[in-house]
């Protein structure tokens, strides 16, 4: 057992610490929290009101870790998911290989839904 939870801290360390974020300019990458008690769980309106008074960064971004239940037609499991705002990859200037990321023109226009209340 020892053996594996030094596996793991290790794992933890080296993904976190030791090797750094494939994104351009990782060094300038900060996290903003606000929380009054143990969550730091934000609104999506509260975002788009920190996204637009900001004077401070380049860009703002939101993101949220989530669990879904996911069907390819077996049954359905539970995987983990992220959400995460339109302009979440345009902030990271991040681009993919292939075919093409969300962005933030795409909130708006027929069939765009950035939030639900």
């Amino acid at each position: 057992m020892a053996i594996g939870a030094n596996a793991v801290v290790f794992s933890v360390l080296n993904g976190l610490i030791l090797k750094p974020l494939n994104v351009p300019d990782s060094r300038s990458l900060y996290l903003v929290q606000h929380g009054t008690d143990n969550s730091t769980a934000q609104s999506y309106p509260d975002y788009i009101d920190l996204r637009d008074r900001n004077h401070s960064f380049d860009g703002l971004t939101g993101y949220g870790i989530t669990q879904v239940a996911f069907n390819a037609g077996e049954g359905s499991s539970l995987i983990w998911g992220v959400e995460a705002s339109s302009n979440y990859f345009d902030a990271l200037r991040i681009q993919p290989y292939l075919g093409r990321f969300f962005h933030d023109s795409d909130d708006r226009g027929p069939n765009s839904a950035p939030y639900r209340l």
